[in-house]
C-alpha cells in the first residue's frame, strides 16, 4: 500500500520531530494544542554500586580475591587487615604472613564495600602426616610415625600452636610446656633441659629448638654429633652440644639445618653453630664474619649467611661453593634460595648467581642463560632445577637438562605473563596472569598436563606435592595431574571438590582440600594423608 502525504501530513511530520528534541525535557506535545502547561523533567533513576569479594588460597601461602562488581565509578579495590584493623596490604593477591591470626580482605567500589574474614589457620602437616588444631586440641591422621598418630595427639588438650617437622608434630600448651607425637627421634626425654616455661618452637628436621621465656634455648630430637657422625639424642655427651655452647644459644631469632648440622642466628645478628663438622657445625673458619647477619639458608652440607650490606658468608667442612671465589663475588645480595643441593643468590638490582655443590654442576652452571638472570623478581626451585620470573613476567630456567630441557623448550613461548610458579620435585606449574598454567619438566612429577589443559583456565591458586600438582579455580573445582597415586588424579572425589577455598599437601603425596562451608576432601597417598580422615573431624573453618 503506498502512503501520500498531503499538507496536514508534513505539518503533523514537522511537529513530530520537534518533539523528539525536547522529549527529554518537556512532555505532552500534540493533542491539546499550544497552550498544554510544561511538565517537569524525569531522571534515570539511579542504580547503586554493588561489590562482592571471594577469597581463595592456602593460609601461610598466596591469597587471591576475586571481585564482581557493578556501577563502580571506578577500578574497585581491595585492602587487606589484620582483625584490629592493621594494614597487611592491597591488591587483589597477597602474600600471607598472618597465617595464625584471623585476617579479613575488603572490596570498595564507590560507596559499596564487601568483607571477607578468614579464621586463623588451622592446618599443619608434616612430610605424610596432617593435623588439624581446633578448640586447643588436635585431630592427626596419616602415616602413624610421621604424626599421624590419632592416639598421640588425641591425649594432649588446651594447645595453643602446633609446629611440624618433618616426622612429627610437637605441640605447645598453654602452661607453657610441650607435647609431642611421631617419630621416636623427637623423643622429649632427650631434651637438654625442662620443656617448661617455653614461649615459641623453633623445628629442624628431625629435631625441636624450644625457646624459652626468658631467651634461653632447650634442644630435643636426634643430633649427628661432633664427637661420632653417629645419630645422638640431643642430650648425649656426643652431640657435642657442651654446656658453652648451649649458654651462648639465647635470644635466638631462627635456626637452619642441614642434614647433620645447625646455624642458629641471634637477634643481634651474631651466629652460633653446632652439629657434624663435616656438615657446617663448625663455623670457626668464618666466626668473625658471621656479624650482622639477617638470613642463614642451608643446603644439604652448606650454610650460607646473608649480611645486612649484602655480603654473604659460607662455610662447610666440605664447603660446596661452584669455584673457590664465588663467596667473594657475591655481593649486594638481597635474598637467598635454596633447593637442598644447590643455592641462588638475588640481588637488589634484580641479578641472580647460583651456587653450591660442585657434583650438581647443572644447576650451578647459569653461563647458558647468564645474559636472561637481569630483572628477576622470584625464584622457585625443584630438586635439581631453578626458574626465575622477570620483572616482564618471562620466564628464565636452568639445570636438570635431562628432564627440563626438552618440555622446557616446547613450552618457552608460553612462559610470558606469568606472575607465580610451583615445583615438585622434578618439574615446574607456571601461573599466568590471564589464570592458564603452563607446565614442564619430568611427566611423573607433573611435568606434563596435557591431560588436563582444557580445564586449566580460571586458575587462581596451585598446591604441589613431591610428586603432584593440584590447581584451584574461580569455581572452587580443583584440577590435579601428576603421579595418579600421589594425588595428581582425583577423579574418585571430584564431585565432592566444589566451592574449595584452599588446598593443603603433604611432601610424600596427598592432598587436602577445604571448601568455603569447612567441609572437605581428602585423597592421593593414604600412606601420606590422603585416605579417612577420624570422625571426631566435621569441619575445617575458612571463612566467617
Amino acid at each position: 500500500m503506498n502512503f501520500v502525504f498531503t499538507p496536514a501530513h508534513h505539518r503533523f511530520k514537522r511537529m513530530a520531530l520537534a518533539c523528539a528534541g525536547t522529549a527529554a525535557l518537556l512532555l505532552g506535545c500534540g493533542g491539546g494544542g499550544g497552550s498544554s502547561a510544561p511538565v517537569a523533567a524525569t531522571t534515570a533513576p539511579v542504580i547503586p554500586p554493588t561489590v562482592s569479594i571471594d577469597v581463595f588460597g592456602a593460609r601461610g601461602a598466596s591469597l587471591t580475591a576475586i571481585v564482581s562488581a557493578t556501577n563502580c565509578s571506578a577500578t574497585p579495590s581491595v585492602s587487606w587487615q589484620t582483625s584490629s584493623g592493621g594494614a597487611l596490604g592491597s591488591g587483589l593477591t597477597i602474600q600471607d604472613t598472618q597465617a595464625t591470626a584471623t585476617i579479613s580482605a575488603t572490596a570498595t567500589c564507590s560507596t559499596a564495600t564487601a568483607t571477607e574474614t578468614l579464621s586463623a589457620n588451622s592446618v599443619y602437616s608434616t612430610l605424610a602426616a596432617f593435623a588439624v588444631l581446633q578448640n586447643g586440641k588436635a585431630i592427626a591422621w596419616g602415616n602413624p610415625v610421621w604424626g599421624g598418630d590419632t592416639s598421640g595427639a588425641a591425649a594432649l588438650s588446651n594447645i595453643s600452636q602446633l609446629y611440624p617437622s618433618e616426622r612429627g608434630f610437637a605441640a605447645l600448651i598453654n602452661n607453657g610446656s610441650v607435647g609431642l607425637w611421631g617419630s621416636s627421634y623427637l623423643d622429649i626425654s632427650s631434651a637438654t633441659s625442662a620443656l617448661t616455661n617455653i614461649a615459641s618452637i623453633i623445628p629442624g628436621r628431625v629435631a625441636y629448638f624450644g625457646i624459652k621465656k626468658d631467651g634461653s634455648l632447650t634442644a630435643w630430637g636426634v643430633a649427628r654429633g661432633l664427637i661420632t657422625q653417629n645419630d645422638v639424642a640431643f642430650n648425649d655427651a656426643n652431640a657435642g652440644l657442651s654446656a658453652a655452647t648451649l649458654a651462648s644459644l639465647v635470644n635466638i631469632k631462627s635456626i637452619a639445618s642441614t642434614e647433620g648440622a645447625y646455624a642458629a642466628l641471634k637477634n643481634d645478628g651474631s651466629v652460633v653453630a653446632f652439629g657434624d663438622a663435616d656438615s657446617g657445625g663448625d663455623a670457626s673458619s668464618v666466626q668473625t664474619q658471621l656479624l650482622n647477619v639477617k638470613q642463614i639458608v642451608a643446603t644439604n652440607y652448606d650454610f650460607v649467611a646473608l649480611r645486612n650490606d649484602g655480603s654473604v658468608v659460607g662455610w662447610s667442612g666440605s664447603f660446596g661453593w661452584s669455584t673457590p671465589t664465588s663467596a667473594q663475588l657475591l655481593s649486594n645480595i638481597k635474598s637467598l634460595s635454596t633447593n637442598g643441593a644447590v643455592g641462588v643468590a638475588l640481588s637488589s638490582s634484580g641479578t641472580a648467581t647460583a651456587f653450591g655443590d660442585i657434583t650438581q654442576v647443572d644447576a650451578v652452571d647459569t653461563s647458558s642463560v647468564a645474559s636472561l638472570l637481569t630483572n628477576i623478581v622470584s625464584i622457585s626451585a625443584t630438586q635439581t632445577a631453578f626458574a626465575a620470573i622477570r620483572s616482564d613476567g618471562s620466564v628464565v630456567s636452568w639445570g636438570d637438562l635431562p628432564r627440563m630441557q626438552g618440555s622446557l623448550n616446547s613450552v618457552q613461548p608460553a612462559l610470558v605473563n606469568v606472575k607465580s610458579l610451583y615445583s615438585s620435585d622434578y618439574a615446574f606449574a607456571a601461573l599466568k596472569n590471564d589464570g592458564t598454567v603452563v607446565t614442564w619438566g619430568q611427566a611423573e612429577s607433573g611435568g606434563d598436563s596435557s591431560a588436563v589443559a582444557a580445564q586449566l583456565n580460571n586458575v587462581v591458586a596451585i598446591s604441589a606435592n613431591h610428586y603432584a600438582f593440584a590447581a584451584l579455580k574461580a569455581d572452587g573445582s580443583v584440577v590435579t595431574w601428576g603421579m595418579a597415586s600421589k594425588g595428581g588424579d582425583s577423579s574418585a572425589v571430584a564431585a565432592k571438590l566444589t566451592q574449595v577455598r584452599a588446598i593443603y599437601a603433604t611432601a610424600l603425596g596427598a592432598f587436602l582440600a577445604v571448601s568455603k562451608d569447612g567441609s572437605f576432601t581428602t585423597w592421593g597417598d593414604q600412606w601420606a594423608g590422603g585416605g579417612s580422615v577420624p570422625a571426631s573431624l566435621s569441619k575445617i573453618p575458612y571463612s566467617g
